[in-house]
């Protein structure tokens, strides 16, 4: 029995991460796969409820299931979140700083099309370039 391919959208507790989630969508059309908004936070520190909310119903306006989940080393559990359900396509925001967490997973999954999306909304791909400088 075949996974459905899915594409992955990392989103944090904030309202602009609704970009992701609507360019996550049309990735998810162009290439047939399915459409899950992942929120990873740390362990004991404060979200922001109302963004969660929306965020929330944005992804089910989009057609995607959104889970919230709780570690005390987010970025390792992201790592492993990939591993296991490897992913067609991730779709993130911008990387705040070189050697960011963005900048590990990109270079840990070759496998996996990583997509960012500006403050605009344009969704870009992860170049072989854009790995190796990270």
């Amino acid at each position: 029995m075949a996974l459905q391919p899915l594409t992955l959208v990392l989103v944090t507790d904030q309202f602009k991460c609704e970009r992701l989630i609507r360019a996550g969508r049309q990735l998810a059309q162009r290439d047939g796969t399915t459409l899950e908004v992942i929120n990873v936070a740390a362990a004991g520190v404060a979200q922001n409820p109302e963004a969660i909310e929306y965020l929330y119903r944005i992804s089910k306006e989009n057609d995607a299931a959104m889970m919230i989940h709780y570690s005390d080393e987010p970025s390792r559990f992201i790592t492993q979140l990939i591993r296991d359900n490897r992913p067609s396509n991730v779709v993130t925001g911008l990387p705040q700083k070189s050697n960011s967490l963005l900048h590990k997973i990109w270079m840990r999954f070759e496998q996996v099309s990583f997509f960012t999306v500006d403050h605009d909304g344009k969704l870009s791909p992860v170049t072989l370039r854009d790995r190796v400088i990270a």
